[in-house]
């Protein structure tokens, strides 16, 4: 069924296309550009239930809290252990500075 768009761009979709998509007024509707010549009115709960048909079903045998948990302990241990070297570094040589400091002030 075709239409014309007005001087403003704007349209009015035939009654028949209404009813047989299930428009109604006040209906929330999305226009996407398809390419030169086409366009796509789509409801936003006909969007929104396509976005969801498409999204992969969730893996129940997965438990991601137990996986970010194992991860973070992960992360820790490795922050613990590069903490342990630094200080086990670090303090020969403080301590080599600070008897020298101590040295030149005769204590």
């Amino acid at each position: 069924m075709a239409f014309q768009i007005g001087p403003k761009g704007r349209s009015v979709l035939p009654v028949a296309v209404r009813r047989a998509a299930g428009l109604e007024e006040g209906s929330d509707v999305v226009a996407i550009a398809l390419g030169k010549g086409r366009v796509l009115l789509e409801t936003v709960d006909a969007v929104r239930e396509r976005v969801w048909a498409g999204a992969p079903e969730p893996d129940t045998s997965v438990d991601s809290v137990a996986d970010v948990r194992r991860m973070r302990q992960d992360d820790t241990a490795i922050s613990d252990k590069a903490a342990v070297r630094r200080s086990s570094a670090g303090s020969s040589a403080s301590d080599e500075r600070g008897a020298a400091l101590l040295s030149r002030l005769g204590l």
